[in-house]
């Protein structure tokens, strides 16, 4: 199924560049529209977006939190599908800064979902998170009835920013609302200010310093690639679009990976055995300890699942890394 204009904010974020790149190049939509006030951007196709060779894109520098610009783009622009990725996203700065992130995270969510309800937008896709979950109360893997009691005030954002989505789709708002709870997202490009494990890991191990380990090492992650991560968006655009679907699922792999066990793969791709140990350091405010998505829900409704294997993964990134 083809659809006819798809709506992406913080389409120059991390993900969203990864979900542009891949929907310019596939015949997934006729038309892409990317709103973001260029905070995180990347480097990514700023020249693309820019020229007139690329008319499948139009992008709009505009803040989600300002609700009469993003309507009238949206009206403009006849947007079909929203996916909703804008966000501040460091639990760090929720924790130093919880003003700015509340107000991007929930007022923002907020302007998105009304400008999509004024302008009859059909389907909401809302990039949600596995801090919801907090400490894990059950046997890993964590399904998606967990009780939702977050860490930190970036966690509490995206719980509220998941309460808004329902109560718009269950009050006739919103049609078809599709809540993605993320786990830890790695790939090329991070930036650095919100980068991940990976990449902290992998911008030291590249210059020959160690890896740094915050906490004892023993906590688990589920790190799901960047490119499985917008094969499932897309999934779940195209088929809350054609069956009206509304679901809340955890995309992840399924299969935990320790900060120790992490570390030690990456000395090992990076060559660096024998010669670089981690350095540990006190754990930060806010992390969770052990993290794995039950993703039976993802196979089960969307037929879909995370397939890029990490040790593939990381020999990329080392190989990345040594020519910058």
């Amino acid at each position: 199924m083809k659809i006819e204009s798809i709506l992406v904010s913080g389409g120059m974020g991390f993900i969203g560049r990864h979900l542009i790149e891949k929907l310019r190049k596939e015949e997934y939509c006729s038309k892409i529209i990317i709103i973001d006030n260029l905070s995180n951007a990347q480097a990514f196709s700023k020249n693309v977006i820019s020229s007139n060779t690329e008319p499948k894109i139009k992008f709009y520098k505009a803040d989600i939190r300002d609700k009469s610009t993003v309507s009238d783009i949206i009206k403009h622009e006849k947007i079909d599908a929203c996916v909703h990725l804008a966000a501040k996203m460091s639990v760090e700065e929720s924790v130093r800064n919880p003003e700015e992130v509340v107000g991007v995270n929930i007022q923002g969510t907020l302007s998105m979902l009304e400008a999509c309800s004024q302008n009859n937008v059909k389907t909401f896709l809302f990039a949600s998170s596995a801090a919801v979950y907090g400490h894990a109360k059950v046997l890993l893997p964590i399904p998606e009835d967990h009780v939702l009691e977050p860490l930190s005030p970036y966690g509490a954002t995206k719980v509220a920013g998941e309460s808004l989505v329902n109560s718009y789709k269950n009050c006739g708002k919103i049609k078809n609302a599709i809540i993605l709870r993320f786990f830890n997202v790695y790939g090329e490009g991070q930036n650095k200010e919100y980068a991940g494990v990976i990449t902290n890991f992998a911008d030291r191990l590249s210059t020959g310093l160690p890896p740094v380990i915050y906490g004892d090492g023993r906590q688990t992650r589920d790190f799901v690639s960047v490119d499985d991560v917008t094969n499932i968006l897309i999934a779940a655009t195209v088929q809350a679009e054609r069956t009206g679907l509304s679901s809340t699922l955890n995309v992840g792999t399924g299969s935990p990976v320790t900060i120790n066990e992490l570390a030690k793969k990456m000395i090992r791709v990076f060559g660096l055995d024998n010669i670089v140990e981690p350095i540990y350091r006190e754990a930060n405010k806010g992390d969770i300890l052990f993290s794995l998505a039950d993703t039976r829900r993802l196979k089960d409704i969307l037929k879909t699942e995370a397939k890029t294997n990490i040790e593939h993964e990381l020999t990329k990134i080392a190989a990345r890394s040594n020519k910058k």
